[in-house]
C-alpha cells in the first residue's frame, strides 16, 4: 500500500489522463485490434501463436484470481485514489492488464527479435504495470506476478506450437482446452466464461482454417484495408450489439465471445478467401 501511495503522491491532471490512456493498452479492444491485424493482414501463423498465448494467459489469470481471491487495494484501504475503477472488476491478484500486456509484447519480441521492439515492449509492460498502481487498482505484487506469468506462459505456449508444427499433432493444445472447459464447472464467473468461449472457438477455428480454408494473408494494400475494416466492424458489432440482445448471464457471455473467436478465425477468413482473392476479383470484373 505504501508503494501505491508513493506513486500516487505525484498525481496531477496530466498524469491522471496519461495513465488512464496507458492502461487502455492492456484492455480488450487494443488486443483485439492487434491480434486481428496480424492474423488477417501480416502473418497468419504468428497470429495463431499470439492469439493462443494471449487468450490462454487470460484464462490463467482469471483462474489464479479465483483461487487466491485477493481483494482490490482500494477495498483494503479506502484512502487510496481510484481512477478507471470500471476496469477493476473481480479480484486483484495477479494483474490481468499487466499479464496480458506482457503476453502480447513478449510474443512480439520473440517473433521479431529487434532491439527497438525489445525497448518498446519492455517499456510498455512497465508503464501498464505502473498505471495499474497509479490508478489504485493493483499492488506491486499483483503487477510483478502478472508480468512474470505472462512472460513464462508465452515461452510454454510457443513450445506447444513448435511441437504441433514439428509433429503435425494439433491435438497437443487439448492440454489447455480441456482444462479450460472443465474450469467452467468450477470458476463460474463472467470473465472466465468470456475467455473460455474465445479460446475454445479460437482453437476450433485454428483446426478448421488450417485444414480447409487456408486463406492467404498477403495481398495488395486496398484489399488489406478493406478486409481489416470489415473484419473489425463485424467483430466490434458482435461484442457490443449482442450484449443487450442475449439474456444476461455467463452462458450468454460464452456464446458472444465464442462467436467473436469464430468470426476472426473461420468466417472472416472464408469471406476474405471467397471475395478478396485475385481469382474472385477477376470474376467480378469479367461479369461486370
Amino acid at each position: 500500500m505504501e508503494v501505491i501511495k508513493f506513486i500516487q503522491s505525484f498525481h496531477n491532471g496530466f498524469l491522471d489522463q496519461l495513465f488512464q490512456i496507458v492502461t487502455m493498452l492492456g484492455e480488450d479492444y487494443f488486443f483485439m485490434a492487434g491480434v486481428a491485424l496480424i492474423y488477417w493482414c501480416i502473418n497468419k501463423e504468428f497470429g495463431y501463436r499470439l492469439g493462443f498465448a494471449y487468450l490462454s494467459n487470460g484464462l490463467i489469470n482469471t483462474t489464479v484470481k479465483q483461487i487466491f481471491k485477493v481483494p482490490r487495494p482500494f477495498e483494503r484501504d479506502t484512502t487510496l485514489r481510484v481512477l478507471r475503477q470500471e476496469t477493476a472488476g473481480g479480484f486483484s491478484f495477479p494483474s490481468g492488464h499487466t499479464q496480458c500486456t506482457a503476453s502480447f509484447w513478449t510474443s512480439m519480441m520473440l517473433e521479431i527479435k529487434s532491439k527497438w521492439l525489445y525497448f518498446v515492449g519492455i517499456i510498455l509492460i512497465i508503464l501498464v504495470g505502473i498505471s495499474r498502481m497509479y490508478l489504485g487498482v493493483h499492488t506491486p505484487q499483483d503487477v510483478l506476478v502478472g508480468a512474470l506469468i505472462g512472460v513464462i506462459w508465452v515461452i510454454i505456449s510457443n513450445q506447444l506450437f513448435d511441437y504441433a508444427e514439428r509433429t503435425g499433432r494439433k491435438t497437443i493444445f487439448l492440454v489447455v482446452i480441456i482444462p479450460a472447459i472443465i474450469g467452467m464447472f468450477v470458476f463460474k464467473t463472467n470473465d472466465y466464461y468470456k475467455v473460455a468461449g474465445t479460446l475454445v472457438s479460437f482453437y476450433i477455428g485454428y483446426l478448421i482454417e488450417t485444414s480447409y480454408i487456408k486463406f492467404q494473408v498477403k495481398t495488395v494494400l486496398w484489399k488489406q484495408i478493406t478486409k481489416y475494416a470489415l473484419g473489425m466492424l463485424v467483430l466490434v458489432a458482435i461484442k457490443a450489439l449482442l450484449k443487450p440482445t442475449l439474456p444476461e448471464g455467463m452462458t450468454s457471455d460464452f456464446i458472444r465471445y465464442f462467436l467473436m473467436g469464430a468470426w476472426v478465425t473461420i468466417v472472416a477468413p472464408l469471406i476474405f478467401k471467397q471475395f478478396l482473392s485475385p481469382k474472385s476479383i477477376n470474376q467480378i470484373f469479367i461479369k461486370a
